[in-house]
């Protein structure tokens, strides 16, 4: 197995068991396989948990950094935030995790909400600071409540697996999940429809995972166009439709998904 990839065995109609890796842990999981399947390591099921990882400095940001540092000293937080992107990619200045995350502390403290998940996200990995599990959380919980997308998604995938919180929550999961996709953020869809998969806080429904892996592949999410491939490829509630998994593997590829890819490939072979 390798980067959280659920491996299936291809014989047919028949219980396996199976590894889901969520963020570097495994969950064992039983599932049975449909007839044509395909083949061992090719068939990859995305992973839930995805979480995001931090992001660029802005494109379309092209003011330069004094220009930031003189608003962010006026008090907007926007600036605050872009200055502390071009700080942490050395973009226009030197690199200095340092100096990103006290400006992205310096915008979170002014209710922009994309920089306390960042803040989160450094504080998570000892980045610019020492390592805070614990305040990293109250960023991102914070974060979340100023409705950015992604960190009410990593902040569910915490829940989810006990990690950094005080333990396993799968209803808080679920609803941060929730909250997440309403955002539009497509990885948050993506978990939804995995907890709806796998029966997590919720009973197992084929069909409103399907609804949200749908709506994390409308989001252009690699994973969710993965997980969708993989429910027509396999009739998973809905009738077996090989060439709109194809299509569907297509997409996720081009979206970045190594899995995706290698489906693709084990595909067109056939």
């Amino acid at each position: 197995m390798r980067d959280g990839i659920l491996q299936r065995m291809t014989r047919a109609n028949r219980t396996v068991r199976a590894w889901l890796v969520r963020d570097g842990r495994c969950k064992l999981v039983l599932g049975k396989l449909v007839l044509g399947a395909l083949v061992s390591v090719a068939l990859g099921l995305a992973s839930l948990g995805g979480l995001h990882a931090q992001p660029a400095t802005d494109a379309k940001d092209t003011t330069g950094v004094p220009a930031l540092l003189k608003s962010c000293e006026a008090k907007q937080a926007l600036a605050c935030r872009l200055a502390g992107q071009h700080y942490l990619n050395g973009n226009g200045v030197a690199k200095n995790a340092a100096k990103a995350l006290e400006l992205y502390l310096v915008a979170c403290k002014l209710s922009e909400a994309k920089a306390c998940g960042y803040a989160a996200t450094m504080l998570l990995k000892g980045d610019g600071a020492p390592k805070d599990t614990s305040r990293a959380v109250v960023l991102r919980t914070q974060a979340c409540e100023l409705n950015d997308g992604m960190s009410c998604n990593d902040l569910g995938s915490e829940w989810a697996d006990g990690r950094d919180v005080p333990r396993q929550d799968l209803a808080e999961a679920k609803r941060l999940y929730e909250k997440a996709c309403h955002l539009d953020d497509g990885l948050g869809c993506f978990n939804l429809g995995g907890a709806y998969r796998l029966g997590e806080a919720v009973p197992v429904d084929a069909a409103q995972a399907r609804k949200y892996f749908e709506r994390s592949c409308d989001l252009r999410a690699a994973k969710g166009c993965t997980e969708l491939a993989l429910v027509y490829y396999e009739g998973n509630g809905v009738p077996r439709d090989a060439p709109r998994a194809l299509t569907l593997f297509d997409r996720a590829c081009k979206l970045g998904s190594d899995v995706a890819c290698k489906n693709l490939e084990t595909l067109k072979k056939k």
